[in-house]
């Protein structure tokens, strides 16, 4: 499918973050960037330039595909129970909102429109008025409308009824479970209803930097999988850290029809004798069936700037989406790498054949035999076994863990790599034949 120019229509006047619509407007905006769309964001002609929360405007990810419009007119909100209560001023506003897409819609050459609130809210029906002005024109060029619908409509306003703007006219609404409720309140089937779950995606919510972005973008495994690990150790010492171990259990993890992402944030990968023991990991990874940069990945391999090691904002900000830390180190006075996992709310595996894991972790975790500097692990039947069992207790604690099983699904649904896909694209598909 060709990439569509798309038009979002709001009355906004300042980008305030703590206004909730805001930000999901912003979250929708990046996401349509991000997939070669070009918006053009509408907001009032009196908005208000480098308000707190419009930073994202100049994000290198979304400034390329994006064009502000201040042209939506400027009008005195009230809240509105009956049209024929608009006050002549707004019926001003409701022309000059229909001319203004006339002319704009059709030299942007737009194909799909998404309108925020302006077809439900008293505040905004001279807007949403305004559009039906548009859409009667028999000139105007055919484009898909879908108008975010954001609460609960519970009054039965004489307005709402989406057919009277016609059928290439759509509701969306974040939620599949109220879709009937809508359907009735706005005098229509459930077919003019599309339910699509809101953007709450950690990119854009914890404010990621660029590189994070750009490492996401070339391995969505990251953001995707059921079990992703972060492991920061230097390159020289990877068998000290046990990488092989790893890398043992989650095969069995893929064994499971588990999607596993496993990031090994390596340093100090130069020279030759370094490269040379990267080379032995990929063929340890080969020969377990995990496939290299997108099951296991080192960062030092990402870009050469990163052989020496990744900014410390940016392991934080992977460490961030991760659900599960394994920490089977052979020797260890304190091991910086387990708190700081743990502080972003991780399933901890920690080694309990070096008895000072229990008192820098508090006994919390997972505590399995791996073996240390001074004891040999001893297993009863296989290795392989063991790792195997061990795959199965830690994904039975994952799984009846309520945080991180909440914190796995948050991270894998409501990304916009997921929601794109999964949502909007089939909406777009199916807005060609309306």
């Amino acid at each position: 499918m060709s990439k569509q120019n798309v038009a979002i229509l709001t009355s906004f006047v300042e980008f305030n973050p703590g206004y909730s619509l805001t930000g999901i407007v912003e979250d929708q905006v990046r996401m349509l960037a991000s997939y070669g769309h070009h918006v053009h964001l509408f907001v009032c002609e009196n908005f208000k330039d480098k308000s707190e929360g419009d930073l994202f405007l100049h994000d290198p990810w979304t400034k390329e595909n994006l064009t502000l419009h201040k042209l939506v007119p400027k009008s005195d909100l009230t809240d509105y129970r009956k049209e024929e209560d608009l006050s002549e001023d707004h019926r001003k506003v409701i022309v000059q909102t229909g001319e203004m897409l006339k002319s704009k819609l059709q030299e942007l050459d737009v194909s799909i429109v998404f309108t925020h609130d302006w077809i439900f809210t008293g505040w905004n029906l001279p807007y949403g008025l305004g559009v039906l002005h548009a859409v009667q024109d028999p000139n105007l060029h055919p484009v898909a409308w879908m108008h975010w619908v954001h609460s609960i409509p519970s009054l039965l306003l004489p307005w709402w009824n989406i057919r009277r703007w016609g059928s290439r006219h759509k509701i969306i609404y974040p939620n599949k479970t109220d879709s009937t409720r809508v359907a009735e309140q706005f005098r229509a089937a459930t077919s003019y209803v599309i339910p699509i779950p809101h953007i709450k995606d950690y990119r854009s919510y914890f404010e990621f930097g660029e590189d994070t972005y750009n490492f996401i973008s070339s391995f969505p495994s990251v953001m995707q999988a059921d079990i992703v690990k972060i492991y920061g150790a230097s390159t020289d010492r990877l068998n000290a850290k046990r990488v092989d171990k790893i890398i043992s259990i989650f095969k069995e993890m893929k064994r499971m029809r588990l999607q596993v992402c496993f990031v090994i944030a390596n340093q100090w990968a130069t020279g030759r004798q370094r490269k040379e023991d990267l080379e032995g990991y990929y063929k340890r990874i080969r020969l377990s069936g995990l496939k290299i940069n997108e099951e296991v990945i080192f960062t030092s391999e990402w870009q050469d700037r990163f052989a020496t090691g990744i900014p410390r904002r940016m392991y934080r900000e992977l460490q961030l989406m991760s659900n599960l830390f394994i920490f089977p180190t052979r020797e260890e006075s304190f091991g910086l790498v387990a708190p700081e996992a743990a502080m972003c709310g991780v399933e901890m595996v920690l080694n309990r054949s070096l008895p000072m894991m229990l008192e820098v972790q508090g006994g919390c975790g997972i505590y399995a035999e791996f073996g240390s500097y001074e004891k040999k692990l001893e297993v009863p039947r296989t290795e392989k076994e063991y790792y195997q069992a061990l795959a199965h207790l830690i994904i039975g604690r994952m799984q009846r863990s309520e945080s991180i099983a909440s914190k796995t699904f948050n991270r894998k649904q409501y990304n916009w790599d997921n929601i794109y896909n999964k949502y909007y694209l089939p909406a777009f598909g199916e807005s060609d034949v309306w």
